[in-house]
């Protein structure tokens, strides 16, 4: 079944370094699953060209697949990515309403660049090709095409949390983009609550009662299990911790990852329990992410203020509370840190899933997960101790109970966990999806 997929984010980037060119390979695991599909499925991968070489390779075979991108100039670039999709939508679908940026200017770059993608699009697909469009950069593709007389079976997976239909609605161009996503024959979210509050956005919004909800599926992304459980048996130790217990996490950095309220917990875990001073050391790995930001520049500084302060106050000559790296970690690394760390951090203050904690449940045999309420993973991994990430005190006993646990409570709850994993694995969703498509291919056939 041939597929033509469509995202942002493509497999790879060229970026030209003098005379050469030297490929980015993408992190995320959106696009990793995506081009494990691709390896295996062939047919077009359609992304955006955001590497300063990628010009030169519009169009590339890669292996069992082909490769179309979408060059776009600075002016869209700004409008459409950094503005619309990343100062509108991600916010407003985050929940943080007082950073979502109205701009009518941002949002006609945002359909000036989804135009170009349906133009590429139609020149990747023949009759039998079902058309995967992916997340919220490209909400108007699904439309467009359909506008343009597209008669291909589209399934459209929304990769970040839906909100409530009263706060979507704030978005002045609420109407069109749901308008769009629903001209989809399928769309997949990964939780029910997603489901529901999309449904409900709809009819709330274009005030049509019509049976939008078969048409949406709650199928949270899965993992490679068995890929990370291989790799994590021959993990060496990731540093020398002296017999301390080692707490873990590995974050982009983003305002609606926790990232401050999470080093504020291990200052309100000390304050509280002074008696788990040197008993732990919090190692604490950020991504770069939007460096040129200059929003993200002064988070970042918070963050590291806060950082600083805090070592400074409950550390000594022998021992610091939290070990920053500001770097992307390699993936033998992050593969270590998830093997060996007693204790896994994923306290976003919102999040469409986080395969953060999927990826550690699937590497360590002992540890303990410590999971926010509004990642949209807690909804399936029923072992993690849930947490509000905007109560200090909430997850700075949290940590205390992880470090504190007995080891036939650490198995009982990790099991439940890895059952879970193992089961909802990478190749459970991509059949899923592969489902949805066969099923369309039927009713279109009958």
């Amino acid at each position: 079944m041939p597929f033509t997929v469509v995202s942002t984010r493509g497999p790879f980037s060229h970026e030209r370094v003098g005379g050469t060119y030297r490929i980015r390979y993408s992190a995320g695991g959106v696009s990793s699953s995506i081009s494990r599909l691709m390896d295996h499925e062939g047919g077009t991968w359609v992304c955006l060209g955001d590497g300063s070489g990628d010009q030169a390779f519009e169009v590339e075979d890669h292996g069992n697949y082909r490769i179309s991108r979408v060059i776009i100039g600075r002016k869209e670039t700004r409008g459409f990515y950094e503005g619309y999709a990343n100062s509108t939508l991600w916010p407003l679908f985050h929940y943080f309403r007082e950073r979502v940026n109205y701009n009518q200017t941002n949002f006609m770059y945002y359909e000036i660049v989804n135009k170009l993608f349906a133009e590429t699009v139609k020149r990747n697909i023949d009759a039998n090709t079902t058309i995967w469009v992916h997340d919220y950069q490209l909400a108007l593709l699904p439309g467009m095409l359909r506008n343009d007389g597209i008669k291909n079976r589209i399934i459209f997976s929304w990769h970040i949390p839906w909100v409530s239909p009263e706060f979507f609605s704030l978005l002045p161009e609420s109407r069109q983009l749901i308008q769009g996503i629903a001209r989809a024959d399928a769309i997949t979210v990964h939780t029910d609550w997603y489901k529901t509050n999309f449904v409900n956005s709809y009819r709330f919004v274009t005030g049509s009662d019509d049976s939008i909800d078969s048409r949406v599926f709650h199928i949270p992304l899965g993992i490679d299990s068995r890929y990370y459980a291989s790799k994590a048996k021959h993990a060496h130790y990731p540093l020398d911790r002296r017999d301390r217990k080692l707490i873990f996490s590995v974050d982009r950095l983003d305002y609606t990852k926790g990232l401050v309220n999470r080093v504020l917990a291990v200052e309100k875990l000390l304050s509280l329990y002074p008696d788990l001073a040197e008993k732990f050391i919090y190692v604490m790995a950020v991504n770069p992410s939007r460096a040129s930001v200059r929003q993200y520049q002064i988070f970042r500084r918070e963050l590291e203020f806060h950082i600083g302060r805090i070592n400074g106050e409950f550390g000594n000559v022998n021992w610091m509370p939290i070990v920053y790296m500001y770097k992307r970690l390699g993936e033998s690394s992050l593969i270590s840190f998830y093997r060996h760390a007693d204790v896994a951090l994923v306290t976003p203050l919102s999040d469409g899933l986080n395969l953060v904690s999927k990826e550690f449940v699937a590497c360590t045999n002992d540890g303990v997960l410590i999971l926010s309420k509004f990642a949209g993973a807690a909804q399936d991994l029923k072992g993690a101790v849930i947490v509000n990430p905007n109560s200090l005190e909430e997850m700075a006993n949290a940590i205390r109970q992880a470090l504190t646990m007995n080891a036939e409570e650490r198995a009982q709850r990790l099991a439940m966990m890895k059952g879970n994993v193992e089961k909802k694995n990478l190749t459970w969703w991509l059949n899923r999806v592969r489902a949805l498509a066969a099923r369309k291919l039927h009713e279109n056939s009958s």
